[in-house]
């Protein structure tokens, strides 16, 4: 039955299809106004200046003290200038920070969750629309260690938020507990630093036309060590007790390398041994243990940990005991409340400079990107932070994050933080009024007063 139906079907005239109505004025009036549109918002887009101005602001560069009633102008992604008297171009996009407080992006040197993936994975899991993402900005965040990976949080964009896929450091497991991994640690840099010393010898004798020279064999040397040994890499270590403070400084002594401490919580006993070796550390002041009775030493947590590195001029970075971001409140203790880390060794005797660096510079150079982030300094990247507030004052909020120059976040427009002491923001009339002062175009004020006429009363309040 379906068969003769189709062939019936078939055996039909064709017919011509039905031309399309003919569009109203009204539709062409619409068509028009929305390619208008479509033009006007592509020439907008090509328009955007690359200037970026935060006028009016107290600047706390890290490297170079602190400015007041100071601008900052960005170009692209770069800091073009820094300092009072700044020119603004008429095209910049303005933040006015009257009031406010301008720092470097902060910088986390291990995090989780935050960004997901790691290592090269990195760059094809990053989610720039994560609320992580914007939650990291809110706490102040720019720049995170993200399993090995070092990222950008560049919220709602993908340009230019990788900054390395390669691990800043080459993780050792040495510890006082366990000998038999001491021994292997210290036999595989022993038979390194031989194979180098016969590298520079085979080397040596090969510029003196010594054509019968062996080449010394790299038969279980491993690349890791060899780079360590170098001076190429950063050797990642971790030790909370003195006892194993003291068996990791042993070992610095023996083989010296670049290196840096995560935990260090007795450091405050031992600050002078530490200091001689070099190396740096990872602090987190709200680490607390109790000390140790039954021994006859100084032992435990010390608010003053951070201070006593300081004064005895061990660098070191700071970072929360949870590498996450959590909303656990105001007094948590995750990536959200960074700042307030710092501000209980502010509070154990650090100084505030020392203790913004911390989480600003001295993370940056721990993930080898202090050249281009960490500071507020002409020629690095525009990655800056607003407050409304100083830093390590628990009742301020970033009002504004910018990554590469962009404006990554702005409070004023968040879901989860924007209904909590909202920015004030101008209402039509002042606006009018501000340019009324300023202008001294009579035409122009007379066509704002005409528009005010005509504008809803409760539009203008």
């Amino acid at each position: 039955m379906n068969l003769w139906m189709i062939l019936f079907a078939l055996a039909l005239p064709m017919q011509d299809p039905v031309p399309a109505p003919e569009p109203t004025p009204d539709e062409e009036v619409q068509e028009k106004v929305v390619e208008e549109v479509v033009v006007v918002e592509e020439e907008t887009a090509q328009e955007v200046s690359p200037y970026l101005a935060i006028v009016d602001a107290t600047i706390h560069t890290v490297t170079d003290g602190t400015l007041y009633r100071a601008t900052v102008l960005c170009k692209n992604n770069r800091i073009l200038r820094v300092g009072q008297g700044v020119r603004v171009p008429d095209d910049a996009r303005v933040i006015d920070a009257n009031g406010m407080h301008v720092y470097p992006g902060l910088v986390a040197v291990r995090t989780s969750g935050v960004v997901s993936g790691s290592g090269s994975r990195v760059r094809d899991s990053f989610d720039p629309f994560a609320m992580n993402v914007e939650l990291a900005l809110s706490g102040g965040l720019t720049t995170v260690e993200a399993g090995g990976a070092v990222v950008k949080l560049t919220y709602g964009v993908l340009d230019d938020f990788l900054m390395s896929t390669e691990s800043p450091w080459v993780t050792m497991a040495y510890s006082s507990t366990s000998s038999a991994g001491r021994r292997q640690t210290r036999e595989a840099l022993s038979a390194t630093r031989a194979y180098l010393a016969d590298m520079r010898a085979w080397e040596l004798e090969k510029e003196m036309g010594e054509s019968d020279a062996v080449e010394p064999s790299s038969a279980g040397i491993k690349d890791k060590y060899i780079a360590l040994l170098k001076g190429e890499a950063l050797a990642r270590f971790h030790a909370q007790t003195a006892k194993d403070l003291l068996s990791t400084c042993d070992l610095l002594e023996e083989f010296p390398m670049q290196s840096v401490i995560f935990g260090a919580r007795e450091a405050w006993t031992i600050p002078a041994r530490l200091s001689r070796t070099g190396t740096r550390l990872v602090l987190t002041p709200r680490a607390k243990a109790y000390a140790d009775e039954s021994t006859n030493r100084e032992t435990g947590w010390s608010i003053e940990n951070a201070a006593v590195m300081w004064n005895q001029g061990v660098r070191f970075a700071i970072l929360p005991s949870e590498t996450w971001v959590s909303m656990m409140g105001i007094a948590g203790r995750d990536l959200l409340t960074l700042p307030m880390e710092a501000a209980f060794a502010i509070r154990g005797g650090l100084t505030s400079a020392a203790a913004l660096r911390a989480i600003t510079l001295e993370p940056a150079a721990l993930l080898g990107m202090d050249e281009r982030i960490g500071s507020i300094s002409v020629g690095k990247d525009a990655d800056l932070i607003v407050c409304d507030g100083d830093l390590f004052d628990y009742r301020s909020f970033v009002q504004w994050a910018v990554v590469n120059g962009r404006v990554a976040y702005d409070k004023a427009q968040s879901p989860y933080l924007s209904h909590i002491r909202p920015r004030k923001v101008p209402t039509i009339q002042e606006v009018v009024d501000a340019i009324r002062k300023e202008s001294s175009d009579d035409a122009a004020i007379e066509v704002i007063e005409e528009v005010i006429h005509e504008t809803p009363e409760e539009i203008v309040e």
